[in-house]
């Protein structure tokens, strides 16, 4: 429902400024061609759509990058910790063949 409104009062004010600025134009050129009369709103209003066209590609990729990031951070921590229990059990299982053997000792004196 909020967006719905907000969406309502940006187009307001898209209308609001096309309607002050229709009677504003200029000339546009581009690389060979220019366009004559072109009102300020549109020239403004291609020149945004044009910049988020061509900044979207590097967010996507900003976005990968760190969720990659953050993939190989768990996985390096899952391997220490992986690497540390089996070091611990290696430790309890020597202590457990240490008891083991002492037992072993004691039983044949």
């Amino acid at each position: 429902m909020i967006s719905l409104i907000i969406f309502i009062v940006i187009a307001i004010l898209i209308a609001v400024f096309t309607g002050f600025n229709i009677g504003n134009t200029c000339n546009v050129n581009v690389i060979f061609h220019t366009f004559e009369s072109v009102p300020v709103f549109i020239t403004i209003i291609v020149s945004f759509v044009a910049g988020v066209i061509v900044a979207l590609p590097f967010s996507f990729g900003k976005g990968k990058s760190i969720a990659a990031k953050k993939i190989s951070k768990i996985k390096a921590r899952a391997e220490k910790d992986a690497l540390k229990k089996a070091s611990e059990a290696e430790k309890d299982a020597v202590k457990h063949d240490d008891a083991k053997n002492q037992e072993g000792h004691q039983e044949k004196k």
